[in-house]
């Protein structure tokens, strides 16, 4: 359950110099009165003590990078889009860092149902409606919370700043309503049309949402949990699993089996500061690489082996399975498993490090929540390899 005080320093240093973005303005009431009811959520293990660093976002109201959290399956270190709970409570959005953040679970939490099937169903809602913004996804979500008290038709001038300019709401109110219609089963013109493009297993499911608490008693931002993972080919310090000598001076020193991984991050070639490694170079033949999820910065420590990549390179054709453990899961949205994969003769595909953006996530010949195969070809020359997965949060 969430604990009261999480960090009340959060708040302290903002009401000068720094510049609010808010979710929303700073409210008169004090941070204790923010919430009528504090809700039922529940306090991720291992993501206790996160930092979390906020900027404005493009497509969503914030962006914002986790780091610090250790392994679990709910949510992992890295950068995701965010939105506001509390539309009243500021929170400074110019690049700043919250220190010692818990990160909690909305599952089991009913005051949350409205707002993890929004996620669940947010895709097919933006392919109903490609017009949909971020603005709408926002405002909706403020309308669906229990909690407190909104009204998009509410006066412009009391509306957020976000949802505002020029003295008028810069958001579509049919949209919303329609977003608000769908989500919560009213039978609308609109809505009888927009089943119609549910997939089936969409119908059933439900995502899971993390919320970041920034203070004692309210929560600010609300993200997607997921717990992202990539293949790791080894490198000469670390090796795969740590099985190698890394001292250069022992007569058992031995470089890594397959060092093959270049961290984002960390490689000079690669300008990109999320992480997340690229393999290669790879010549034809057959590789093995563990699929490491919550690696953080590429730290090992912080990770977990999820899975397996296996990458079968043979005359112009690259073969890439993934395969996950006895107790992980490829998670689904949309009814395919959120997994993405880039080969090339670069380290980087060209419009770099997002795996949504990758190139190859059309050559997917196998989707199950187990195992997942992309059959590539007129492959030529020494590639380069990464294969990203989103894990399953159902255990």
């Amino acid at each position: 359950m969430i604990i009261r005080g999480i960090i009340a320093s959060l708040f302290l240093i903002f009401a000068t110099v720094m510049t609010f973005s808010a979710c929303d303005v700073i409210s008169e009431k004090g941070l204790d009165e923010s919430l009528d009811k504090v809700p039922d959520v529940t306090l991720i293990k291992g993501a206790e003590n996160a930092s979390v660093r906020v900027n404005r976002g493009t497509t969503s109201n914030f962006s914002i990078d986790i780091d610090n959290v250790e392994w679990n399956n709910l949510i992992s270190n890295g950068e995701r889009e965010a939105y506001c709970i509390a539309w009243k409570d500021p929170i400074s959005s110019n690049n700043d860092i919250y220190e010692g953040v818990g990160v909690y679970s909305t599952a089991g939490d009913k005051q949350f149902d409205d707002v993890n099937r929004l996620f669940s169903m947010k895709n097919a809602l933006l392919k109903a409606d490609p017009e949909i913004t971020w603005r709408e996804i926002q405002v909706a979500v403020w309308s669906l919370i229990p909690f407190q008290e909104f009204d998009m038709n509410m006066p412009a001038d009391e509306l957020p700043d976000e949802v505002r300019s020029n003295g008028e709401a810069n958001f579509d109110k049919g949209k919303v309503q329609f977003i608000l219609d769908a989500v919560q089963n009213r039978s609308t013109a609109k809505t009888a049309e927009f089943s119609g493009l549910m997939n089936s297993e969409d119908e059933d499911s439900e995502k899971t949402m993390c919320v970041i608490g920034t203070d004692g008693n309210t929560q600010t931002l609300i993200v997607p949990c997921d717990e992202t993972a990539f293949a790791y080919g080894g490198s000469e310090t670390s090796g795969i699993g740590g099985e190698v000598d890394n001292d250069k001076d022992s007569d058992t020193y031995q470089q890594s089996l397959d060092p093959y991984a270049h961290c984002f991050p960390d490689d000079d070639d690669i300008d990109d500061t999320r992480w997340g490694w690229t393999n290669g170079k790879l010549t034809e033949g057959t590789y093995n690489f563990p699929l490491y999820a919550g690696a953080g910065q590429c730290d090992l420590s912080k990770g977990q082996i999820t899975g397996n990549v296996e990458i079968v390179y043979e005359g112009t054709t690259v073969t890439v399975t993934f395969t996950s453990t006895d107790d992980a899961s490829f998670y689904k949205e949309d009814g395919t498993t959120e997994t993405h994969l880039y080969v090339g003769s670069e380290k980087m595909p060209p419009k770099g490090a997002a795996p949504g953006e990758y190139p190859n996530n059309g050559d997917l010949d196998v989707s199950s929540e187990s195992e997942v195969k992309y059959v590539v070809n007129d492959v030529s020359g020494d590639i380069y390899v990464i294969a990203h997965a989103v894990m399953g949060t159902e255990d």
